[in-house]
């Protein structure tokens, strides 16, 4: 079965790396991607783990562009009292599409990524053993996911 997801959008706040109760590095985040047939977004919530995480949280503040490709991914969860399935993109790969001096980050003052950081690329695959069907302990506090009843 194929299930693949690919977006473009900004991301909505600054990200913040945590670490799951594994140990293992990621970022929870909601991307912006503007509907064509209107003047409005919707609002995805997203993941990204391990390598893409990190370098997310170092490269990437609110507002960036960036390319997503990943997949769908569903689980429930206990709202109010009452079971909900939340829908949420895990991302594989990111792309930086801000260009460097005309980014919201570079706006913001951050330092222009060093291409030498990531061996020039602006790409990252998370192909670490593809464990992001992690049964890791996660905080959902302010959660931004899509709830279905």
């Amino acid at each position: 079965m194929l299930n693949r997801v690919s977006l473009v959008g900004r991301i909505t706040r600054d990200l913040e790396l945590k670490n799951s109760v594994n140990n293992k590095p990621f970022v929870a985040f909601t991307l912006a991607v503007n509907n064509n047939f209107n003047d409005q977004a919707s609002f995805i919530s997203c993941f990204a783990w391990n390598k893409t995480a990190e370098n997310m949280a170092r490269y990437l503040k609110k507002g960036s562009l960036i390319a997503l490709d990943g997949r769908l991914q569903t689980r429930s969860d206990n709202v109010n009292g009452q079971m909900t399935t939340i829908m949420q993109v895990v991302a594989e790969t990111v792309s930086f599409l801000d260009s460097r001096g005309t980014g919201t980050a570079a706006n913001m003052g951050t330092p222009a990524p060093n291409p030498n950081d990531f061996n020039n690329m602006t790409s990252f695959n998370q192909t670490e053993s593809q464990d992001n069907n992690n049964n890791d302990s996660i905080s959902f506090d302010g959660d931004d996911a899509i709830l279905w009843d």
